[in-house]
């Protein structure tokens, strides 16, 4: 009897490893091919750049005027320059702006929680070595690819049209008078 019940607790013992392995080997796999498609899906990212006509304190503070009156919430500043200060470095003026409303981002997690990884929303200020002010973000419809997000409520688009305005935001309003076309040569 001891026997027979030694034999079985080494058959079971055999099978419960079996299936351990074969699960983990399994869940490896499937790791390594979600992992590979999610970094191809990386290339398909969109960085929108463009010139402030304000320098960077200003245009961060009319972004930030215009995230508020869009309804963002904790509109904050990574202060990169100031950074560096701390370190005893020198650093062109680099802000960092991270913002978002948990009512758009909550749908994303919802489908996803790793989009959660991507959110707040964030867009880089920073002058160039001409004294030019830059603004940067990303287009966000890579989320849908790289999250697979289906985004049924329009959550995205609503983003990157967020973040559109803010070329709006930084472009100095220009002032003309009207032209007759009998001007025009």
């Amino acid at each position: 009897m001891k026997k027979l019940i030694s034999i079985l607790s080494l058959t079971l013992l055999f099978a419960s490893c079996h299936i351990d392995a074969t699960v983990e080997k399994g869940a490896k796999k499937s790791e390594k091919k979600e992992t590979v498609a999610k970094e191809a899906d990386y290339a398909k990212t969109k960085f929108i750049l463009f010139k402030s006509d304000y320098d960077p304190k200003s245009t961060y503070q009319h972004m930030k005027n215009y995230l508020e009156s869009s309804g963002m919430f904790y509109p904050r500043v990574v202060d990169h320059q100031t950074a560096a200060k701390n370190a005893n470095m020198e650093l062109r003026p680099i802000y960092l702006m991270i913002f978002g409303n948990p009512k758009m981002g909550s749908f994303l997690m919802q489908e996803n929680p790793e989009v959660g990884y991507e959110l707040p929303l964030k867009a880089l200020i920073y002058e160039d070595h001409e004294g030019q002010t830059w603004v940067m973000y990303k287009d966000m419809n890579y989320l849908k690819d790289l999250y697979f997000i289906k985004d049924p409520n329009g959550v995205i688009d609503k983003m990157n049209t967020l973040m559109e305005g803010f070329k709006k935001a930084v472009f100095k309003e220009i002032k003309s008078s009207a032209i007759e076309d009998k001007d025009l040569k």
